[in-house]
């Protein structure tokens, strides 16, 4: 999923997140990534418990941003480790 802003100078991209098994692969219900690019370029890459990410969304759609992409992304890797940390945490309340 994207949103622009207005400006059109920042972009927010949520990707799912995979990580490997001993089966292969897994995609997290839990986690995803978050890239935030400002003019281009890259600003910030961050894992994001799904929750934060709803409350994150209705953030950026309170301040006008754009949704210009409501497809499902590719999924990207990432440590299993990290998957789980960020899956079993919350940053905000």
């Amino acid at each position: 999923m994207q949103f622009q802003s207005e400006s059109l100078n920042t972009v927010v991209d949520y990707y799912e997140v995979k990580y490997f098994t001993s089966t292969g692969t897994e995609v997290s219900k839990n986690a995803r990534l978050k890239v935030v690019t400002y003019k281009g370029k890259t600003f910030e890459k961050a894992p994001i418990n799904v929750y934060d990410m709803a409350e994150e969304i209705d953030i950026l759609l309170e301040n006008n941003y754009a949704v210009t992409i409501n497809t499902k992304r590719p999924a990207q890797f990432m440590s299993r480790m990290t998957v789980d940390k960020v899956a079993q945490a919350r940053t905000k309340f």
